[in-house]
């Protein structure tokens, strides 16, 4: 059983909310810090040179509302 907790913290560390989705019964948790991670990583990649386009300051607010609202 204490496998599970060190595999879920590992799977947590690499990926937010990956080890809630596999290992705990807060699968909505997991999704939105999931899916809040794999958009900020977006907006971390998109170049500056794009700037005058608001797409990146939307996503980026959904992004923190998935975390947050998690």
């Amino acid at each position: 059983m204490m496998w599970k907790v060190w595999l879920g913290t590992a799977l947590n560390f690499f990926l937010l909310g990956a080890g809630y989705l596999i290992f705990t019964e807060r699968k909505v948790l997991g999704a939105c810090l999931t899916i809040g991670a794999l958009l900020a990583t977006w907006v971390e990649q998109v170049p500056l040179a794009a700037m005058e386009d608001q797409t990146p300051y939307r996503v980026m607010v959904a992004c923190i509302c998935c975390i947050a609202g998690g």
